[in-house]
C-alpha cells in the first residue's frame, strides 16, 4: 500500500503497524510541533477487533490544533458507507470528500462509520469513545490504488485548554453482517460509565398518539381526549401533547417558546388528569434549547445565548451558564410534580452549537468552556432530576441527538420528520435500531392523505412496522376502511411486539433503503419485503408471516430446504382472511399472490 503522507497535514507518528492490518494508523497535526506527548496503547479482543486508546499529555494546560488519524484498507468488496446521518447517500466517496462525511458532538450524531460490502458484509467498522467533544469521521476513496482512507479528526473545533485528552478507537475489520459490526459498537459504548442507558419503561414501547401532523399547533382539551377514547381501543397507552400547548398564537414561529405557560391548556393539571382516568399517559413537547423573542425568559437571560436565529424568532441558550441549566431542570420538575405528567419529548437539543462568535472560556459567569459536556450535563441533570421523582419516565429525542451521550438520557428515540414519506420513515427507523440496543425506537408519526385508498394509506403503517407506531391521524374523520386498517394493523403489531422490538434483526441492502427487513425470536420470523424480489425462508421456525409492504401483489419465496405440509393463511390490509388452506412446501421456488399491504402467515403442522 502506498505511504500515508496526507497533503496539507504534518505528519507526527505512525502506530500499530506491527499488529493492526494494513500498516497500522498514522498521526498527523496541522502544527509542525507539538506541546504535548502521545501515548497509545492497542487491545486486540479476536481476531480483526481492535481498541486503540491515545493520551495526549501535557504539564501545563494547552491546547491544540486540528490532529488527523489516519488509515487505509483496500476497497475490496466494498459497496457503500453507512453513517448515522439519515440524510447520507451510502454512497462511496472520493478522498477529497472524505473530511466531510459525518460531523459528531454530544447532541448531534454518533461517531461511527461503516464501510460495507455488496452481500451485506462489514469491510471495516470504525468508531469513537468520545461522542462528547466535536469529531469529524469520514472515509474516502483513492482511486489510482483502489484503497479507501479512514480518517477521525479531533480538535476540529477551537478547544478549551487541557493538560490530559484521552480518546479510544474502535476498529472492526471483522468478516461477517454489517449489523453484527454496529451492534458490538453499540454495547461497546454501553458498556462505558459515561454512556450507560437510561431504563426504558414498558410503556415507552407501546403504541402512542401524537398530535403534531393530526392537529400541529390548533388543538383542543376535548379534541385531545376524543382522540385518547379513539386510540385506547386501539391498544394505545400514550398521547404526545406536541408544538401549540405553550401558546395561542400560530403565528411567529417559536417566538413564544421558553417560558412554557399554557396557555392553550389553562387547566393542564386537570386535563392530564382526564387522560389518566382514561388509563393513558401524558407527554409533552419542549423545543430545549429555545428561548423565544416574545418571551420573559429571552428578557431574563439576554446575554447568555450563543445565538439567535432571526429566522425561527428565538435565541439559543447557552448551557454553559449553570443558572440556565438549573432554570431549565426547574422547569421540567415543576411541570412534572405540578401537572403529574408520565414523559417529555424534548426537541431541536442538536442546535446546542458553538459558532465561530463562541468564546470557549471559563469567563462571566460560565463553569464550563466546552458547549459539548455543558450538553451533556444539562440533559444529564435532567434525567436525573426527572427519573428521581418518576422512575417510569418517558423521555423522547429525535435524530438526530442519538448518539450514546443521549442514550443515557433519553430512552424513546424517534426517527425524523418525514411525513407522508413511508420510505424515509422506515429507513431511518432501521438507521436507528441498528445502533441503540434496547432503547425504544420510534416511528415518525405516521400520517396520509383520507382519500387515499386504503391499501396505500397503509403503506405508511407497513413500513414502520419494526419500530414503536405513532399515529397521528385525526381519527374521527378517515374513513372506516381506514379506521379497520389502523384497528387491524395495531392490533398485529403489539401481539407480535417481542418480534419486531427483541427480535434478531436482519436489515438487507442498506444502500437500497433496506428492501427486505427481518426479525425472529426463537419461534417465529417476520418478514417485510418493500421491492419485487426473492425472498429466502430457512426453515428454522414454527411459524412466519410476510407483509407485502409494496404496490404488486406477486411474492416470490425461495425455501432452503422443504417444510412440509403447513397452514397457509393470507391476510388483506383490513385484516380479513382471503385465502386459508393447506399446502405442501417443498425446497425450491414458490409464488404467492398477496394484497397489498397483505400478509401471508405459514404455520408449519
Amino acid at each position: 500500500m502506498a505511504n500515508l503522507t496526507i497533503k496539507g497535514w504534518n505528519f507526527i507518528e505512525r502506530i500499530g503497524s506491527d499488529i493492526l492490518p494494513h500498516m497500522g494508523v498514522g498521526i498527523f497535526s496541522k502544527d509542525t510541533v507539538l506541546n504535548y506527548s502521545i501515548t497509545n496503547t492497542i487491545e486486540q479482543f479476536e481476531d480483526g477487533l481492535f481498541v486503540i486508546s491515545l493520551k495526549f499529555s501535557s504539564e501545563k494546560p494547552t491546547n491544540s490544533s486540528p490532529i488527523k488519524l489516519v488509515w487505509k484498507i483496500p476497497a475490496i468488496n466494498l459497496k457503500g458507507t453507512w453513517l448515522t446521518d439519515y440524510a447520507s447517500d451510502r454512497r462511496v466517496v472520493s478522498e477529497f470528500d472524505n473530511e466531510r462525511m459525518l460531523t459528531s458532538r454530544a447532541a448531534y450524531q454518533a461517531p461511527v462509520v461503516c464501510l460495507f460490502g455488496h452481500d451485506d458484509s462489514n469491510i471495516h467498522t470504525f468508531a469513537c469513545s468520545d461522542a462528547i467533544n466535536t469529531l469529524s469521521l469520514g472515509t474516502g476513496l483513492y482511486e489510482a490504488e483502489g484503497w479507501s482512507q479512514c480518517n477521525i479528526i479531533l480538535f476540529k473545533e477551537p478547544v478549551p485548554d487541557f493538560k490530559e485528552y484521552e480518546i479510544k478507537l474502535h476498529l472492526d475489520y471483522r468478516n461477517h453482517r454489517y449489523e453484527t459490526s454496529l451492534n458490538t459498537v453499540s454495547k461497546w459504548w454501553a458498556s462505558m460509565e459515561a454512556y450507560k442507558p437510561m431504563y426504558v419503561p414498558n410503556s415507552a414501547r407501546m403504541p402512542m398518539y401524537s398530535t403534531w401532523y393530526s392537529y400541529n399547533q390548533e388543538m383542543t382539551t376535548h379534541g385531545l381526549l376524543e382522540e385518547c377514547k379513539a386510540a385506547k381501543k386501539l391498544g394505545y397507552e400514550t398521547i404526545i401533547v406536541d408544538d401549540g400547548w405553550q401558546t395561542k398564537s400560530t403565528e411567529g414561529l417559536y417566538s413564544y417558546t421558553g417560558d412554557w405557560r399554557p396557555e392553550r391548556f389553562p387547566n393542564m393539571k386537570d386535563f392530564v388528569k382526564e387522560v389518566h382516568d382514561l388509563d393513558m399517559k401524558v407527554m409533552l413537547w419542549y423545543a430545549v434549547p429555545f428561548f423565544g423573542l416574545n418571551s420573559n425568559a429571552y428578557k431574563k437571560f439576554e446575554g447568555k445565548f450563543l445565538y439567535i436565529s432571526d429566522t425561527y424568532e428565538t435565541a439559543i441558550v447557552d448551557p454553559r451558564y449553570p443558572e440556565v441549566r438549573d432554570y431549565l431542570v426547574d422547569l421540567y420538575v415543576q411541570a412534572l410534580q405540578e401537572w403529574k405528567l408520565d414523559g417529555f419529548k424534548l426537541d431541536f437539543i442538536d442546535w446546542f452549537i458553538p459558532n465561530e462568535n463562541t468564546a470557549l472560556t471559563l469567563e462571566n459567569g460560565r463553569d464550563y468552556a466546552s458547549v459539548g459536556p455543558a450538553v451533556d450535563k444539562l440533559m444529564t441533570d435532567v434525567t436525573k432530576a426527572l427519573s428521581t421523582i418518576n422512575p417510569e419516565i418517558l423521555i423522547e429525542f429525535r435524530q438526530h441527538y442519538i448518539g450514546p451521550t443521549l442514550r443515557k438520557c433519553g430512552n424513546m428515540f424517534r426517527a425524523h420528520d418525514c411525513a407522508n414519506d413511508s420510505v424515509s420513515n422506515r429507513r431511518r427507523i432501521i438507521d436507528l435500531r441498528l445502533l441503540t440496543g434496547d432503547t425504544a425506537v420510534h416511528s415518525d408519526m405516521f400520517m396520509w392523505n383520507y382519500e387515499e385508498p386504503v391499501e396505500l394509506a397503509a403503506l405508511q403503517f407497513a413500513n414502520i412496522l419494526f419500530s414503536v407506531p405513532q399515529l397521528s391521524v385525526r381519527q374521527g374523520q378517515i374513513p372506516d376502511t381506514h379506521k379497520k386498517m389502523v384497528e387491524f394493523f395495531s392490533g398485529y403489531w403489539i401481539n407480535n411486539r417481542d418480534v419486531f422490538l427483541d427480535g434478531k434483526l436482519k436489515a438487507v441492502g442498506p444502500a437500497e433503503n433496506f428492501p427486505l427487513i427481518r426479525a425472529n425470536n426463537s419461534k417465529k420470523e417476520i418478514l417485510s419485503i418493500h421491492t419485487d424480489r426473492v425472498m429466502e425462508l430457512n426453515g428454522n421456525f414454527q411459524a412466519y408471516d410476510i407483509i407485502n409492504a409494496k404496490t404488486s401483489t406477486t411474492v416470490v419465496v425461495n425455501i432452503l430446504k422443504g417444510l412440509g405440509n403447513c397452514r397457509i393463511s393470507i391476510l388483506n390490509c383490513l385484516g380479513e382472511v382471503i385465502s386459508d388452506k393447506s399446502m405442501d412446501l417443498q425446497k425450491g421456488l414458490t409464488q404467492f399472490e398477496i394484497p397489498v399491504c397483505g400478509l401471508l402467515n405459514v404455520s408449519l403442522n
